[in-house]
């Protein structure tokens, strides 16, 4: 029997962001938005219906012919609205002839490839894969690039760390248990490294280290039940597919569609595609999408 997801949110950024991730998890499930022209001919094929709906705007529909009605925000210790994909996900898997959770894809290492400008790249992240779109409390962010190009949200205790930590990645005594160590709270809510000691330390040191880095990262989101953001600026082609050979979620930044026009960009990114690993998934950003979004989408 078919099944269907229906959602109820005005903004449509936000409504294409969470049906991006549904669609991770729920690959053969039907999904629209509330209010859409074609929702109500559509739907009248799908025989189960989980109702979705944004409990910041809506009252809570009926649930008079569906299966279930989840809100999606719930609201941390701090009042902050957090929508937790996993959580909705548990729920929606327990409705008659949802997928089972074995479907569910773990999206644990996440991979952004900024082609933008710092400001730009800042305004994506926060608003649409920030520590507000995570599951877990404390959210990593490692940044690999010039320092120049990193951000000024980094405690000043963190300041250098990111340079000890990629030399401690070249021992291979290094565990992914001791990364935490290098790690301290940033005024964003990501635990982060901080600034190199010298701005070109992350090329310099390479990109074995870097590439050892990111594994270990995976694998203590794995052992500690956490995820993590790796932000990439300014490696070579043929380097990034090493970065992207490990995540989990490959996220690609452009300033604007134009740049997969007649630029040779098209050629990179199904460069990129192929190099992800079984099951992992692509999505192409342009900053033209985001630059009215900031402090607006929380997901």
């Amino acid at each position: 029997m078919a099944f269907g997801i229906l959602v109820y949110e005005n903004d449509v950024y936000l409504y294409t962001l969470i049906r991006e991730r549904l669609s991770y998890y729920f690959p053969s499930a039907y999904i629209e938005k509330f209010g859409d022209a074609s929702v109500k001919s559509d739907f009248k094929l799908i025989s189960e219906i989980v109702i979705l709906y944004d409990n910041r705007q809506y009252k809570e529909p009926s649930s008079d012919g569906v299966k279930s009605v989840i809100p999606l925000f719930t609201y941390d210790d701090k009042g902050r609205g957090i929508i937790r994909i996993n959580e909705i996900c548990s729920k929606i898997n327990g409705t008659p002839s949802a997928p089972t959770g074995n479907e569910m894809y773990l999206d644990r290492l996440k991979l952004l490839i900024s082609f933008a400008y710092i400001d730009e790249r800042e305004n994506f992240i926060m608003s649409a894969i920030g520590p507000d779109t995570f599951d877990s409390i404390t959210p990593i962010r490692i940044d690999l690039m010039s320092g120049i190009r990193m951000p000024n949200t980094f405690t000043g205790s963190s300041t250098g760390s990111i340079s000890r930590l990629l030399r401690s990645c070249t021992d291979k005594r290094f565990k992914a248990s001791m990364i935490p160590e290098y790690l301290n709270p940033d005024s964003n809510g990501f635990l982060s490294c901080g600034k190199p000691d010298n701005e070109d330390d992350v090329y310099d040191i390479g990109l074995q280290a870097c590439t050892v880095l990111i594994g270990k990262l995976k694998e203590l989101c794995i052992k500690e039940n956490t995820e993590a953001l790796v932000v990439v600026e300014g490696w070579r082609v043929s380097e990034i597919i090493e970065f992207i050979k490990i995540c989990d979620t490959l996220h690609i930044l452009l300033p604007a569609r134009m740049c997969t026009e007649d630029t040779g960009m098209t050629k990179e990114l199904d460069m990129f595609k192929r190099a992800l690993p079984s099951g992992a998934l692509m999505t192409v950003h342009y900053c033209e999408d985001y630059r009215k979004q900031h402090d607006t989408i929380r997901i």
